[in-house]
């Protein structure tokens, strides 16, 4: 096989790689070559760092596989119940995970897969590419986690995907990779988790997902990676006839954090509802790219996206609405609501429109302030302390978020992080509860 400029991002080809791997990897480089990385110039990566970017690109090496022990991945991921899978570095562990072989939900690392599963993992891999960080992520070749549901399956305890990066001394790639398929009318509940220990690293992700006819899927995809990190997130989701997807992404963690998640509606009567949430300090920058394709009548689509900023932070979201031509009785609605905790905060709230057709009702909406005056002249005249007040008002916006999620785990694992990062935005901290009991709020 050729050389090309981004070899050095990718580990080396196995010896026992299939054939369909090699060519998907030698199909991946290429797209690479032809298409390069994503540049300014590109409408979805238009508020991206592509400086910072290209020098992690170009100083980066594939990172290998390293220890790490239960406690540290229970720690920085949460205990969930039901079947865990574990990638350290994008490499499965198989003593860290707890997989399941049960009639209703098969889980484990794609090269354990069964043949049935196989030709579903081929499938995912067979995807069209729509930038060289995602073309990068299958050119790796790398084991995928994989989470296939019966028909029909309704398993109780949510599934539990944990991909942990595991810094070197020198920055380091990996490439984690899941493939997720929900059988028809089966109804699971899915978390991917993103986390990392100390030190710089580079994560590019990447996710697809199937529902078939009539299922159900609950998603919550965490990304809280070590403050030194860049996490790049891909995910494509494909949504089959009367097919209900609820999915929630919250970026806290990483210096630099995209998450790019882009739903098409293949079968009529489909509904997405998608929400988010950032919270950023310091000088961290998350980009949240959102696409919701309307390929398919009489489909409904919903997108809620949060962020809070502090000092000298920057957030940006694009919701990207696309209803093709032909189809018919589309419901789409997007909203994105900002809160700058600085002066020299900065949100960046695109709406992005593409409509081919007629029989459309469509809304969006977009808002960046402060917190609101008014609040905090109430809250303060009723004997409450400003900086209380004020982190109640805060806390009031990120839990419109934060109390949707199940397992009651996940939410209040989710509560400890933004806790710990943020004193003042105390989310179920009994100190705040505690000290609002005792002021006069009659």
């Amino acid at each position: 096989m050729a050389t090309t400029p981004f070899d050095h991002l990718v580990r080396p080809e196995s010896a026992d790689a299939t054939n369909g791997t090699s060519q998907r990897r030698s199909d991946a480089l290429a797209w690479i070559t032809e298409h390069g990385m994503p540049t300014r110039h590109d409408e979805p990566w238009h508020y991206s760092p592509h400086h910072e970017l290209s020098a992690a690109l170009g100083d980066a090496t594939p990172a290998p596989a390293r220890p790490v022990d239960l406690a540290t991945v229970e720690s920085l991921a949460g205990i969930h119940g039901g079947p865990r899978l574990v990638f350290v570095n994008g490499a499965y562990s198989p003593e860290l995970s707890n997989a399941a072989e049960s009639s209703e939900v098969w889980c484990g690392p794609s090269s354990q897969a069964p043949p049935d599963h196989q030709a579903l993992v081929a499938l995912a891999d067979g995807s069209e590419l729509s930038d060289g960080f995602q073309a990068l992520n299958r050119a790796d070749g790398g084991d995928a986690a994989v989470v296939i549901a019966a028909a029909g399956a309704i398993p109780e305890a949510p599934v539990h995907v944990v991909h942990l990066t595991a810094p070197g001394d020198t920055l380091e790639v990996a490439h984690p990779r899941t493939v997720i398929h929900v059988g028809q009318d089966a109804s699971v509940s899915i978390i991917e988790s993103y986390v990392g220990l100390s030190g710089a690293a580079l994560n590019n992700a990447d996710t697809t997902m199937v529902l078939g006819a009539g299922a159900t899927l609950a998603h919550h995809r965490v990304q809280a990676e070590a403050d030194q990190a860049i996490h790049v997130g891909h995910t494509d989701v494909f949504q089959g006839a009367n097919s209900t997807l609820a999915s929630t992404s919250v970026m806290l963690g990483a210096r630099i954090a995209r998450n790019a998640f882009r739903v098409e509606f293949t079968g009529e009567h489909a509904t997405a509802n998608l929400a988010g949430l950032q919270v950023l300090n310091e000088r961290q920058r998350h980009d949240t790219m959102i696409t919701a394709d309307h390929a398919a009548s009489s489909c409904f689509s919903d997108q809620e996206f949060k962020s809070v900023i502090e000092e000298r932070a920057r957030s940006s979201f694009s919701g990207h609405i696309i209803v093709r031509p032909g189809v018919v009785d589309t419901d789409a609605h997007q909203t994105n609501r900002n809160l700058l905790l600085s002066e020299h905060g900065q949100a960046d709230s695109r709406p992005w429109l593409e409509i081919f057709a007629d029989d459309v009702r469509c809304t969006h909406g977009a808002t960046v302030g402060r917190l609101d005056d008014e609040a905090m002249f109430y809250l303060q005249s009723r004997g409450i302390a400003a900086d209380l007040a004020r982190s109640m008002l805060i806390d009031a916006f990120i839990r419109e978020v934060i109390d949707t999620v199940e397992p009651k785990s996940l939410r209040d694992h989710l509560k400890g992080i933004v806790t710990a990062k943020h004193a003042e935005v105390a989310i179920g901290h009994d100190d705040l509860h505690r000290e609002a009991k005792l002021q006069d709020v009659t």
